[in-house]
């Protein structure tokens, strides 16, 4: 639910299934359109459904790359994106006539945005580009793509929740997030300090995480030239027997469970600063 309505729960009923807020959101499409109806929407749908990187989107969205930009800068300044800049860090020449080596001559270091309401992924990612569809009432065909790529959807909300937990439970953190370079892409990326490094994968998915997941996340670390002081693993669904117990200290395990305890941590830190009246 928070995956597809964060930032405009009055669109959500808390009662009701998944399915039938869906089937009411599209039953409101004119109505929403107009509260949501933008500038450039193409550039925000392309940021919805692609990896999210700033001059590849433009490209796609404009022929003129300046408008594009100014677009994204507007979007930016109104709150509705959100810059990530990549932590990539190219090797560096020894000498400034140095050439670098060919495949890095043309190579940009590109940065991403992520959406600061997850509704407005959701609009962008699903709702916009069927617009044809939900006006011609074709909403069964609408629902059955939105379902069927959902987990898919709903994995990058669960890799920014995993972020925000894991640097709570390492409130000393430098900085964190996703990595990114132009050999490998790691979920969650935390530097401590001393140089100390967690790295992170996050599975939403119906089956549990098994040590083969683990053996990825090392693969990916040691490819960034990371040697981290822990690895962290986020599932929906737990974890296999063979992980639970043969695990190393340095490997940290996240379920469903962690979340709820932290959310309810949360809960009894605001209960705490705000005085409550109770009814008998």
């Amino acid at each position: 639910m928070y995956a597809i309505f964060g930032g405009y729960e009055e669109y959500c009923d808390f009662d009701a299934s998944l399915l039938q807020n869906l089937q009411k959101l599209l039953t409101r499409y004119e109505e929403i359109t107009e509260n949501l109806t933008l500038i450039d929407e193409h550039l925000l749908s392309t940021f919805a459904t692609g990896d999210r990187k700033i001059d590849s989107a433009i490209k796609k969205s404009f022929t003129n790359d300046a408008t594009g930009y100014k677009s994204l800068q507007h979007f930016i300044s109104s709150q509705l994106l959100q810059p990530i800049h990549s932590r990539e860090k190219l090797p560096p020449k020894i000498h400034p006539k140095q050439k670098r080596k060919k495949e890095l001559r043309r190579y940009k270091i590109q940065n991403k945005v992520r959406f600061t309401k997850p509704f407005h992924r959701f609009w962008y990612r699903y709702i916009y580009p069927a617009r044809d569809l939900i006006l011609s009432k074709k909403h069964e065909e609408v629902l059955h793509f939105i379902l069927n790529d959902l987990d898919n959807f709903v994995s990058l909300t669960f890799e920014e929740l995993s972020n925000e937990l894991l640097k709570e439970r390492f409130p000393d953190a430098l900085t964190s997030g996703s990595y990114w370079d132009r050999k490998v892409e790691i979920d969650l990326l935390l530097e401590l300090p001393k140089g100390d490094v967690i790295v992170g994968e996050c599975k939403w998915k119906n089956s549990k995480i098994c040590k083969k997941t683990l053996t990825s996340l090392q693969k990916k670390a040691a490819i960034a030239g990371f040697t981290p002081r822990y690895y962290a693993l986020f599932s929906k669904s737990s974890f296999s027997n063979e992980l639970l117990k043969n695990r190393e200290p340095n490997i940290l395990l996240f379920d469903l469970e962690d979340f709820k305890e932290w959310s309810e941590e949360e809960v009894y830190k605001k209960r705490e600063k705000k005085p409550y009246s109770f009814e008998f």
